[in-house]
Parts: C-alpha cells; structure tokens; sequence
C-alpha cells in the first residue's frame, strides 16, 4: 500500500474533500489539525502533503523549515499547496514560506479533481523514487561497510588507479603497507619509486600485460620502507571500466606478504643445504639402499607371514575349543567301553566293544593332533619305536599328500626306541612332508626312510641316534636361503600358501628332544631333511590303558570329591571310581565342590579344568586352602599347559580322553604322592 498523503486545509470541508477525492483513486490519507501536527507526521513514511495556502499563515513554519533542511541526501518530500488566484503579487512574506518549502507543486484554486489526482500521482512516484534511491544508497554503504571489515580481516589494503591521469587512491592499510602513516598520500610516482630495482622491471611488465591485454594484475616487489627496511608485498589488480566513456581504472588490492617470503627463503636455504648434505652421502646411501631393499622384501614376507599365523591362531583357538568338548564327550565314550569290556565276557560284545574303541582311538588320535596344532604343548618325552610310528602313518600320509603324489618308505631302524613324543614326532614328519609335495609343484615322489647312525656329531650328544629322514623330487633350494629355512616366518610359498613356521616347529621338536636337524638340498635335484633323535635303552613305557582288569589299582578306602560340569563326564568318573571301591561324592561346579568340602571331608579332589567361574586351578587352590594335606588330581581336555605346570605337578594332570585303568593309576599315584610328602602348596 502506498504512503498516506498529509492533508492539511483548515477551511471549511476543503480536508475531507481532498482526502475523499484522493481515496477514489486509492490513495490513503492522513487529515492534520495544524501545521505543528503535520511537522510531527512527516517522519512517519509519509508519502507527499497537500495543505492550503492559508494553513502556511497559520505560524510555526520554522518547525517545518528545520525539518525540511535536516533531511538526508536522498529525501526531497513533495508538497502540492492549493492556492488562490491573486490579482497582484504576494506579499514578501508569503513568498518567502512557499520558497523555503523547497520541492512543491502549486495549484491554483478552484481546481478540479483531474488536476489533483494527477499531482498526486506525480508527487508519490517521486517520493517513491526517493524511497529506492535510499535503500540503494542504504545497500551501498553496507556493501562497502562489508568489503572494508573483509579487507581489514584479511589484511588487505585497497586502490585504485586512474589510468588515463595517473591519479592514485590508497586506503590507510594499503598506504601503511608502503610503510607510510595513514593519513600520508601517496602519488604513482612515489609508489614506484620506493619499488626495489631487482623488481621494478617484472612489476612495470605485469601492470602493461594487464593494461594493454586486460589480464589480471598480480605482481609480487620489494619496497623500500622510510626506515630503510625492505618489505615483500603482493599487489593484484582488475580493470575497471564498464562504459567506452569512462575513465581507464584499474583497481585491486595490496598484502604484505614479507613473513611468508622470509619463510621460503629459510626453507630455500635448509633444502639447498639439505640437498647438499644428500650428495655428500650418496654413496653411502647407495650402499644402504640396496640393503634395505632386501631387507624390505624379507619384512614383507614375514609380514605376509605374521598374518597368516595370527589367522591360524585364532583358528587354533577355535580348534582347542572343539577339541577340549570332543575330549568330554570322548572321555565317557572310552570310558564306557572299558566297562564293557571290563565286564563283559561275551565274545561278540567283545568285538563290538573292540571295534567301537578302534574308532574312537583314532578319534583321539585326531583330537590329539587337533590340540598339537592349536597351542604348545609340553613334550611327553619317552621311549619310541620310530618304525612302528612312522609305519602307523602310511594311510594319513596318503590322504594327505593326495593320489598325485608317490609315497615311498623305507624303515631300517629295526627295533631302536628314540627318545620323543609321539604325538609331535607325527606332526613333524607330516609337516616334512606337507613341504616335500609342496615343493615338487603337480606330482612327485616322497620319500620317508629311517635309520641307525652315529656318524654326525655336530650338535648332539655322544651315542647313536635314530635319523628320520623325509625326501622329496622338488625344484631344491637355493645355498643362500638354507640358512633361513628354520628361521620362525621363514618362506619361500607365496602369500597365503604357508606360514613359515612348519620348519621351526619340526627344529622346536627335535631340539626338544636332544636331537638335531639337517638339511640336505640340490637346487633341480631336490631336498632331504633329517631329524636326529637320541636313541634310548630304556623300555617302552607301560601305559595305565595297558593294564588288565586284574592289574588296576583299587581302593584303600579313601573318600573321593569329584567335580566336572560336564554330567556325562562327570558320571563315567564316579561310576568309575565306585567301581574300584571308592566312597565318591560328586559336584557340578566349583562353587557347590567348595560348599562340599567340609561335609564330605575328601582324601583326594578329582576336577575338570577348564570349567566357567572357576577353573579347576582354582578350585584345588582354594580347596588346598581349607584342606592342606587334599590330594588333587587335575583332569584337563585342553587348556595352557604352562598354566597348569605352575599350578599343580605334572604327575596330578590326567588328560582326556581316558579309561578305567588310567584313571585309577591317576588316582593311586596322587594319593599316594600326598601320602609320601608334607602338605602341598598349588600357585
């Protein structure tokens, strides 16, 4: 809507008629009682005034005169005075108020509605015109306002030069960047002249390449301050000429840029110095670069390495726990089979009884491997008949190796017993001869032989000793890497195929054992690996699963506490034990065995290991605490052995899967070792 007119006619029903006559053509109005009130209403966006001529005889004109003189620049307010026809001239006085009102539209009485109407719209479009021209003007100086706290945020001095008359303007930042004060002007000649000479020819050849090309200007110059300093600035410029009529100008801005260039000159110097410090050691460097060249593919293959064995590791976690629950379910397998057989004298039941445990034998064969292949465990070193073992292997070696390969044997170690274990002397020639078919690519020919010799001595003990020796028809190895080949990560397969660690664990073993390891290879003929194992005098030992029914150890009446959360364990050991005469009591955790202990007053606690809450470390540790002179007998599937060594001897650790006579030579021998010795301590 537009801005209301201010009407002020004192006369008769003059007001009402020019507002009346004004609302026809939509315009809004504001009557006014006096000339005070319509002073007051100006303020107030008004649009234009019509009033008579005698309302301006009225008096307090000079309240209208000051405001009209203190309008701003962009305001001219309109008037339309309605006066009478006079036959002579106004009087001075008259004239006088009608000059000072300054932008006014006379219109002589009596006039008609056309006339006013038309003054009217000619007296708001300019106060509209007025209106724009302040919000431009409003516009303009926040631009501006905005342009000068970005230049002064960013540093930054403005200019601008008349190219035709050379005149030059500098805002106070630009003049304090020439190092003159802010109120000092400065000419085009002085600004050259303060240019350092090294840098007066690229600045002349930037500002012609942007006056004559209209490129942008961008120069970077040295200029001399008063003081006799030197300072770095960055000048950029833009022409500046909208119309051919306009004055040449070129306008941009100015940085003292004199921190950044000491900067680069520093650092300029550092890489000369730098580069100079590099030449004078190339030689060297050229020595060592080879060298970590090498030693960069040996990390990368061991990397490559240390993630497959990380991978196999958490494999073989997986694997122990598998195990550790096959142990369980094979524990009252084989023990119920004992007592069938124990039992039974039927001979079908028998042969029933006996195919059954040829399964589960192999069963345990397999978890044992299982747990081999999943954590260390300590040797169970005894007296070995190395051909019998190796011989016992044929079928896994088989199906192992696979149809493309040809297994040959040849044992000549007759009846010799080695000092090993058995388990990881399997394990070893099966990882021998894994690597034998690997290295032989598609097809080949293994050989596994044994023999008995005394003639390497480097690194053994005196005597004889039985050589277990896996060949094989492969691609050989290299004399620089035969050095390596037991190193742990150590591998000539590619990424994924192996982890390094084969070798090292067949050299762990042997090591273990008093024995050696020897490589023997041709590079297109092959490769033998040897492991020397000491030969023994002693007897195979006897195994507790050996003994007949009428060999088992029975009991004297002792008081037996058996915990395991197992239930099907757990019931084979009490069934067990009550079967060789013990008074049994049973548990199904840690907790309740504890609760137990005082009612039930055990000679000898028999608990599973790996059990949740407590352990049966644990268990027998807090169990010994009540009861100082407490046999213990620790029953494990799978769990740390060098945990359980630190916690309990080694001859209290039966270790599942196990039968009858196991469990009962168990049970005498911790009994009787707490018998032979004071209170023992666990932890």
């Amino acid at each position: 809507m537009d801005e209301p007119f201010l009407i002020l006619a004192p006369r008769g029903r003059d007001a009402p008629v020019i507002a009346e006559t004004l609302a026809n053509v939509g315009h809004a109005s504001r009557i006014c009682a006096d000339l005070t009130a319509l002073t007051r209403a100006l303020g107030d966006e008004a649009g234009a005034a019509v009033l008579t001529e005698e309302a301006l005889a009225q008096g307090a004109t000079d309240a209208l005169t000051d405001w009209l003189a203190g309008q701003p620049a962009w305001s001219d307010f309109p008037f339309i005075v309605l006066v009478t026809k006079q036959p002579g001239k106004r009087t001075q006085a008259d004239a006088a108020r009608l000059q000072a009102i300054g932008n006014i539209v006379l219109l002589e009485r009596p006039i008609n509605a056309e006339t006013l109407v038309s003054a009217a719209h000619s007296a708001i479009r300019a106060r509209h015109r007025q209106y724009r021209a302040r919000d431009h003007l409003f516009a303009q100086m926040k631009a501006e306002e905005q342009l000068r706290f970005a230049l002064e945020a960013g540093r930054l001095g403005a200019w601008d030069l008349d190219l035709d008359s050379g005149s030059l303007t500098m805002s106070e930042t630009a003049r304090g960047h020439f190092g003159r004060d802010a109120d000092r002007i400065l000419s085009l000649a002085e600004v050259e002249a303060a240019v350092h000479p090294d840098d007066a020819a690229s600045r002349k050849g930037a500002l012609e390449a942007s006056v004559s090309g209209g490129e942008d200007y961008d120069a970077e110059y040295r200029v001399a301050w008063p003081d006799g300093a030197w300072h770095w600035l960055q000048v950029r410029g833009r022409l500046n000429r909208r119309h051919a009529e306009e004055p040449r100008r070129l306008s941009g801005v100015t940085l003292d840029i004199t921190a950044r260039k000491t900067v680069e000159a520093e650092l300029r110097l550092l890489n000369e110095t730098l580069e100079q410090r590099i030449a004078d050691s190339v030689r060297d460097l050229q020595i060592a670069n080879e060298r970590l060249l090498a030693e960069i593919s040996e990390r990368e293959q061991a990397q490559a390495a240390l993630v497959q064995a990380q991978k196999m590791d958490a494999i073989g976690q997986l694997t122990g726990g598998i195990a550790h629950d096959f142990n369980n379910l094979l524990t009252a397998i084989v023990g119920n089979i004992d007592m069938i057989e124990r039992r039974s004298q039927d001979a079908r039941i028998q042969r029933m009884a006996l195919n059954a445990r040829e399964g589960v034998e192999r069963a345990t064969k397999l978890t044992a491997q299982l747990l081999a292949f999943s954590r260390s465990q300590q040797l169970d070193l005894q007296p070995i008949e190395v051909d019998a073992l190796i011989a016992g292997m044929d079928d896994l070696l088989t199906r192992t190796l696979g149809h493309t390969v040809e297994v040959r044997m040849a044992l000549d170690a007759g009846d010799a017993r080695a000092k090993a274990d058995a388990n990881q002397l399997e394990l070893a020639v099966l990882n021998l001869a894994i690597n034998a078919r690997d290295a032989m690519g598609e097809g080949g020919k293994v050989t596994i032989s044994t023999r008995l010799s005394d003639e390497w001595r480097e690194g053994l003990q005196p005597g004889d000793h039985v050589v277990v020796a896996v060949g094989d028809t492969g691609h050989g190895i290299p004399p620089e890497l035969l050095q390596k080949v037991f190193d742990p990560f150590f591998t000539t397969k590619s990424v994924g195929k192996g982890t390094g660690l084969g070798l090292s664990q067949v050299y762990g073993i042997a090591t273990q054992s008093g024995g050696a390891v020897r490589v023997d290879s041709t590079v297109g003929m092959g490769t033998t690996i040897e492991i020397w194992l000491p030969v023994t005098d002693a007897a195979e030992r006897v195994r507790p699963g050996d003994l007949t029914p009428e060999e088992t150890p029975l009991s004297q009446g002792e008081r037996i506490l058996v915990i395991d959360d197992d239930p099907s364990v757990r019931r084979f050991i009490v069934q067990c034990l009550r079967s060789l005469g013990y008074e049994v009591t049973e548990a199904a955790g840690g907790q309740e065995g504890l609760q137990r202990l005082a009612s039930d007053a055990p000679d000898l606690l028999v608990v599973d290991f790996a059990m949740p809450g407590m352990n049966g470390a644990q268990v027998a540790t807090r169990a010994r605490g009540a009861l100082p002179n407490l046999g213990v007998l620790l029953v494990t599937g799978y769990a740390d052995a060098a945990a359980i060594r630190d916690l309990v001897n080694s001859e209290a650790v039966l270790r599942k899967p196990f039968k009858v006579s196991d469990l009962a030579v168990a049970v005498r021998t911790a009994l009787t070792g707490m018998k032979s010795k004071p209170a023992p301590s666990i932890g």
